[in-house]
């Protein structure tokens, strides 16, 4: 009998052009008979989901708020950590976030023309504060002065 090829299940979902992401540089060739088998198409699924930690700047509009993330890196010169901010607009579809409340965001389809993120979770409070400042390894105000 002739030997079959094994066909991935994430090529058969989504061209990919890398060997490594499809396993055939890494995987060696079975026979029609061989008792290791590959997943059915269809019954593996890769999702790559986005998601941001972030503090509600503005909710003056009708569902959407927006939302600032911070991030640190090092400085590509002077090697120094430098804090970064970008502010991305949210859908909020239930207006449930005030300002302040720090909300988990994931990615979604588009929902307008900026709009291409969703809220998860609200989080109110000085729990929620810490728990973004650790986030970003910077102590909070009030640890600071204990």
């Amino acid at each position: 009998m002739a030997a079959s090829a094994v066909v991935s299940p994430l090529s058969a979902q989504v061209k990919l052009a890398n060997t490594f992401a499809t396993g055939t540089a890494l995987r060696p060739s079975f026979n029609a008979r061989s008792s290791v088998g590959v997943a059915a198409p269809g019954s593996l699924k890769v999702v790559a989901l986005k998601k941001l930690l972030g503090k509600v700047v503005t909710n003056s509009n009708d569902k959407s708020v927006t939302v600032e993330v911070s991030r640190i890196a090092p400085h590509s010169k002077y090697k120094k950590r430098v804090r970064s901010a970008k502010n991305y607009i949210v859908h909020d579809p239930e207006n449930k976030c005030k300002i302040g409340d720090v909300v988990t965001l994931a990615k979604c389809a588009p929902v307008s023309k900026r709009k291409t993120f969703v809220v998860v979770e609200v989080r109110t409070g000085q729990e929620a504060e810490m728990e973004l400042s650790q986030a970003l390894e910077i102590p909070f105000e009030s640890a600071l002065a204990a």
